[in-house]
C-alpha cells in the first residue's frame, strides 16, 4: 500500500495539475486497484497544502490495516453480532464515529475529530513530528476542542517473590 501511496505522491510531484482520469488509470493498470475521483480530488488538494500523508491515512488507513495480515485465516461461521470489523466505521450514529483505530502504541497520540465528524487517531514516536501535525490541523480550520494530543507514560512493574 505505501508503494501505491508513494507512487500517487510521486505523480503529484511530476504535475500537480494530472487528470483525474489519467491517473486513476495509471494507479489501476501498476497497483491493479484505481483511485476515485473524489479520492483523487482530496489527496490533489492536501499534496498542494502539504497534509498528503494525513489525508491518505485518513482515506486508506483501514485498508493498510487489512493488507498487513500475515497469513490467512481458516473461515469461520460468523456468529451474530461479529458481522464486521470494530473499527470500521457503519451507519450514521454518534457512537460510530467516535470510534478511532489504535494501529500503534507510540510514544505520542493525537486524536482529532474530522470536518464530517468521524475521529482519527495518530501515533507518533516523535513529540516534534506530533507537535507538527496539531499545527497543521489548526491551520487548515479545525477546532481546537476538536484535537486531543496524549503522551504515553511508561509504568514500570516490580515483580516481588
Amino acid at each position: 500500500m505505501t508503494d501505491r501511496k508513494s507512487f500517487v505522491a510521486a505523480q503529484f510531484a511530476a504535475d500537480s495539475d494530472v487528470n483525474q482520469l489519467t491517473l486513476s488509470r495509471s494507479v489501476r493498470e501498476t497497483f491493479g486497484k484505481g483511485l476515485s475521483f473524489v479520492h483523487v480530488k482530496q489527496l490533489r488538494d492536501a499534496f498542494q497544502k502539504g497534509s498528503f500523508d494525513r489525508v491518505w491515512t485518513e482515506l486508506f488507513g483501514v485498508e493498510e490495516d487489512a493488507e498487513m495480515k500475515t497469513e490467512p485465516k481458516k473461515r469461520e461461521k460468523k456468529i451474530r453480532g461479529d458481522r464486521r470489523r470494530k473499527t470500521q466505521l457503519r451507519g450514521r450514529r454518534d457512537f460510530d464515529r467516535d470510534k478511532i483505530p489504535m494501529r500503534a502504541f507510540n510514544n505520542h497520540l493525537v486524536v482529532y475529530r474530522m470536518h464530517d465528524g468521524t475521529m482519527q487517531s495518530q501515533a507518533f514516536k516523535s513529540r516534534k513530528r506530533a507537535e507538527r501535525l496539531v499545527h497543521d490541523l489548526l491551520v487548515e480550520g479545525v477546532l481546537a476542542t476538536d484535537i486531543g494530543y496524549f503522551r504515553r507514560n511508561e509504568i514500570h512493574t516490580k515483580v516481588v517473590l
